[in-house]
């Protein structure tokens, strides 16, 4: 083991001295010459040596042979600065090389000149860059600087090499000091390339054109990209090189994070023999990778036009059913596509209802559509589609079919009475021909499929004619099939079936004998008679059982039982309507429309004559759809009734006439011009948090405990969720318009300027003379704390007015509170211009929709509907205010969840901008046993007493004056109300009694509130006309569309009748 180990090593040694056999003299690493002296250096090896200076430069030097030995020697003669640098000697077999530095220090060269190449040093950042300012004297100190501003910059310099470092993209001067002499380089440039971080990376080529197909003329360009790589070169071949065509192609650089090169080759005005394939071959310079891409590009000396479908000579389509047509084109250039039908062009002039549609699916390969919607059987014919450019046209054609399922279109009996015989036509049309098929029974009872029987033409007593005939204007066969029945003993039931591909149609008769025994014919007319009898007497048992679907009442009180649920109706049908209240129809002309609903709607107006003092009145008029039944007639005539004997007050919408001859009925009321509360929350909100931080302390301080800087700091965090399809009589929207006439067809409506009509609380003539000011309750834009509490204020007086009335709104909220000029509040119920079915705020509930936001607990759980229960929605409506138009319960889903929540007695936290009063009053609204709950009389001296004296005072002025104006309210109701007029809301609050009303569900009805039908009394007109002043009413909307308020009356019936009342089936 010893030996075998002994003699690797003496082999290794063998090996090395064969390799280190190349000898350079002198061995030094470097050298000092002298300037202008002579100098030799001798090399040696085992082969031909040759010379090198910088690695570059190859020098002559003499070479002999000496054995098998090869001696070069190189003489440096009379030296000077420029013959610094590294000389090296090497040899190919083996590849060795030696080297040794030189120095000849000459004061007129302290740098080596340097070539153009070596002025710019391109870096790549994965390793040290080197600046080559090599000096002659390697005792020269040397310094880098940067050139602009003359900086000095830090690196190590090497005498043999230069500066080495990672340098930025700059130039830089090299300076040299020698015996206090200081010399300064040629400049050098850096730049920062982008490369691969090794050669691993694969170079990728993508080539494109501008077009591969092109015509003679027109231009050829062709691009080479490259990504991620900055030293590339480009190397193009090409069709045209062949024949002499030499064409320099254009280089670009785009540097950045996704830098990328490009060469671009361009040939103008292409022959024929630039046809071919081109080809682009990109290098990378740095690391020697090399990739090639092809492309082929098509020279043509004209266009061409060329189509690929699928598409037969005849197709079909189904009549009523749209169907689609889909052809293909190859085409250059670009072609211009049509559709013609039977030779003229498919245009939107057309009958046809179609849409056509194009898109270049290749570079020239394009794709036309065709849909016609809806075929119907005039669209069936000759259909062409061209295309076509400068150079060429071509077209297809198809017939289409439209295929029509055949139908029996008349049956008929021609009856020969001399003669007995009959004869039975049967006409079907269809496409394609139908075919017709004649079965008969004895017994139109027991006629079915096993005991019918074919009737042919082999039979005596039976002829059979068929005619078939092509209707070129309706697209379609006509069949005629005429049957002859020679001899009928008995009456027959003849049934005609007719068929095609798409179906299956039948029409039947029934044949009698001529001689048949007329007591027969008396006998079925006795027996028809009695069926159509019964069937009459069943519908009217139906209708008669069917409660109605939109029924509105005026519920008044009999006695209270022990449980308080007993009272009887009055019919609002039976109410006499006061003519006073009609307005010409020629003194109205409609508008845009402001609300609308399943089968109503409120449009804006301008009423003429309505008072002495305007001549023109912005009004608002509900009106009914024109689907609307006699039901819903009959609800807004009823609604119109009530309103008519309700009274005036300020703070609810009034009627101001109607229009109920000769035509549809019109119910004018007040225009509220900014909308809902909730959207005129919404839009001043920015004012009232501007004013906030500023004010929220001081205004709290008069109306309350001030808020937490908390709690002023984060009303920027409030949610407010979408208006739930509010409606906003601010906006305006452009309609087609011409005066309205007398209903004479349509209805017609009319553009309305706003700055040209008023309403009665903006225009002078409401004050009591017409020289003085309208007062206005607050004539300031913005929106303030004390806007919030006079709101609520104004809400309270209107509840307060319909309770005193008896009245039960059932859906008090935001939503149905309307903004005036001067910020003055009106309650409404827009229950015809609201579709509670697309209102997120309504909750289905089984067959009904409910607002369970604003619903008392015992309204939801009991069906208990009372005034106090409108105090529990006061209270909702108070947190909806100081949210500025939040949504109840936004932390609770509208599920299980809620109703247990509620049941446990959950309340809502007190809003951001509510003061501790505020608060309070919700709570006390919001109590579970509705008896404690305060009555709205209290209310309206609760939200008085945190208001100032100012507010209560301007309130006052304007109340007195609206009952002083001619408002068309008050004029037509001032004899009835002008003992009204003296008492205030809480005095005739305090003499009301507590009214309970409870309601039953209909399964078959979509009304989230469905009153019982309960017997109308006798002799109820009679007394209502003995005393007309006390009269209570309500404004109530249609049932079917939330109508919600309901009016209690203390009037003593006719007729003692006496109902239960039932609790409200629900999924609670």
């Amino acid at each position: 083991m010893l030996r075998v180990s002994l003699k690797m090593l003496i082999s290794l040694l063998l090996f090395l001295t064969e390799i280190s056999s190349l000898k350079i003299s002198p061995s030094d690493r470097e050298v000092i010459l002298n300037l202008y002296s002579d100098f030799s250096l001798t090399c040696s090896g085992q082969n031909e040596v040759l010379w090198r200076k910088d690695s570059k430069t190859t020098l002559d030097a003499v070479q002999e042979k000496s054995g098998s030995t090869f001696v070069s020697t190189l003489t440096l003669r009379n030296v000077t600065g420029s013959f610094t640098g590294e000389y090296s000697c090497s040899t190919d077999q083996p590849p060795e090389e030696k080297s040794i530095y030189i120095f000849v220090p000459d004061h007129s060269m302290p740098f080596l000149p340097s070539n153009v190449e070596d002025l710019f040093i391109f870096s790549t950042g994965y390793s040290e860059d080197i600046i080559p300012c090599r000096v002659t004297n390697p005792n020269t100190t040397v310094a880098l600087y940067e050139k602009r501003f003359n900086d000095p910059v830090p690196g190590t310099y090497y005498a043999q090499l230069g500066f080495k470092g990672y340098f930025d993209d700059m130039a830089y001067i090299c300076r040299a000091t020698l015996n206090e002499q200081e010399f300064d380089s040629e400049p050098y440039y850096v730049y920062s390339i982008q490369v691969p971080s090794s050669p691993t990376n694969i170079i990728n080529i993508s080539i494109s054109a501008v077009q591969t197909v092109v015509k003679q003329g027109e231009n050829i360009t062709v691009t080479c990209t490259v990504r991620g790589f900055e030293l590339i070169s480009y190397t193009w071949s090409y069709p045209g090189e062949k024949v002499g065509k030499k064409v320099q192609p254009l280089t670009q650089d785009a540097p950045g994070v996704h830098h990328y090169t490009n060469s671009t080759l361009t040939i103008h005005n292409a022959k024929l023999e630039d046809e071919g394939v081109y080809t682009c071959e990109a290098t990378d310079t740095y690391f020697g990778q090399k990739d090639t891409q092809h492309i082929f590009i098509k020279v043509i000396d004209h266009g061409y036009v060329n189509f690929h479908t699928l598409l037969n000579d005849t197709m079909f389509a189904e009549l009523h059913k749209s169907h689609t047509f889909h052809v293909q084109i190859e085409a250059y250039p670009s072609p211009t596509i049509i559709w013609l039908q039977d030779g003229q062009p498919l245009t939107s002039e057309s009958s046809s209802e179609f849409a056509i549609s194009s898109k270049n699916i290749s570079e020239t390969r394009y794709q036309t559509t065709l849909t016609l919607v809806r075929v119907k059987q005039s669209e069936g014919g000759l259909y062409t589609v061209r295309a076509f450019h400068e150079d060429d046209s071509k077209e297809l054609s198809f017939y289409l079919q439209i295929n029509v399922q055949a139908r029996v279109s008349i049956l008929r009996e021609d009856s020969n009475s001399s003669s007995g015989e009959h004869t039975v036509t049967c006409v079907t049309e269809g496409m394609p021909q139908p075919d017709v098929t004649w079965y008969t029974c004895n017994d139109a009872k027991r006629c079915d499929k096993e005991v019918t029987r074919l009737l042919g033409n082999t039979s005596e007593e039976i002829n059979l004619q068929v005619n078939a005939t092509y209707h070129d204007d309706q697209k379609m066969y006509i069949v005629t099939s005429k049957l002859q029945l020679h001899k009928l003993n008995d009456p027959v039931f003849l049934s005609c079936v007719t068929q095609n591909l798409l179906g299956t149609d039948s029409q039947s008769i029934t044949l009698v004998p001529q001689n048949l025994p007329f007591k027969v014919i008396i006998i079925s007319v006795i027996l028809a008679l009695l069926v159509l009898m019964c069937l009459f007497l069943v519908i009217l048992f139906v209708l008669w059982r069917k409660k109605p679907r939109y029924e509105i009442r005026w519920k008044v009180i009999e006695s209270v039982s022990s449980d308080g649920h007993e009272y009887i109706y009055v019919d609002p049908m039976q109410l006499p309507y006061d003519s006073s209240w009609e307005v010409p129809r020629d003194k109205l002309v409609l508008g845009r429309t402001l609300g609308s609903g399943a089968f109503g709607r409120v449009v804006e107006a301008i009423a003429h004559s309505l008072s002495h003092s305007q001549s023109a009145m912005r009004v608002a008029v509900k009106m009914l759809k024109s689907t609307a039944r006699s039901s819903e007639k009959q609800a807004l005539m009823s609604e119109l009734k009530i309103m008519s004997h309700l009274g005036p007050h300020l703070n609810i919408v009034n009627l101001l006439g109607a229009c109920t001859k000769a035509g549809p009925i019109y119910i004018i009321t007040e225009y509220c011009r900014y909308g809902d509360l909730v959207d005129y929350l919404h839009r001043n909100k920015h004012t009232f948090l501007q004013s906030w931080s500023e004010k929220a302390k001081q205004e709290a301080e008069v109306y309350g405990n001030a808020p937490s800087v908390d709690q002023m700091q984060s009303h920027t965090s409030l949610s407010v969720e979408s208006d739930g399809g509010y409606m906003d009589m601010s906006k305006d929207e452009s309609l087609d318009y011409m005066p309205m006439s007398d209903r004479k067809g349509e209805i017609k409506y009319v553009d309305i300027d706003p700055s040209n009509y008023g309403t009665p609380y903006e225009l002078d003539s409401y004050s009591p003379s017409a020289s003085e000011k309208v007062t206005l309750i607050n004539e300031s834009p913005l929106l303030s704390y004390a806007d919030l509490v006079g709101v609520s204020f104004q809400v309270a007086n209107g509840m307060a007015f319909l309770a005193s009335k008896n009245c039960v709104h059932r859906d008090l909220a935001a939503r149905n509170v309307l903004i005036c000029e001067g910020k003055l509040v009106k309650i409404c119920d827009f229950g015809l211009a609201r579709d509670i079915m697309r209102d997120s705020n309504y909750i289905s509930k089984g067959n009904t929709f409910l607002p369970l936001k604003w619903m008392a607990p015992e309204s939801i759980f009991n069906n208990l509907y009372t005034t106090l229960s409108d105090v529990w929605s006061f209270g909702i409506l108070l947190w909806e205010i100081f949210t500025l138009g939040g949504t109840p319960y936004p932390e609770l889903p509208m599920n299980e969840q809620f109703y247990n929540a509620i049941k446990r007695g959950y309340r809502m936290s007190k809003p951001t901008h509510a003061s501790n009063e505020i608060y309070e009053i919700m709570q006390k609204c919001w109590e579970e046993k509705f008896e404690i709950r305060p009555p709205f009389s209290q209310l309206v001296v609760l939200m008085g007493n945190l208001l100032e004296d100012s507010y209560k005072k301007r309130y006052q002025q304007v109340n007195e004056e609206f009952l002083k104006s001619d408002h068309p309210a008050v004029v037509r109701t001032r004899p009835r109300n002008a003992a009204l007029n003296n008492s205030t809301a809480e005095d005739t609050a305090r003499s009301s009694p507590v009214l309970y009303t409870a309601v039953e569900q209909n399964g078959l009805d979509n009304d989230y509130i469905i009153p019982l039908p309960d017997p109308k009394p006798e002799g109820i007109s009679d007394n209502l006309q003995e005393a007309p002043s006390s009269r209570a009413s309500s404004t109530l909307n249609e049932a079917n569309t939330s109508s919600t308020i309901s009016c209690d009356s203390p009037l003593a019936p006719q007729q003692e009748e006496e109902q239960e009342a039932l609790v409200l089936k629900s999924d609670c």
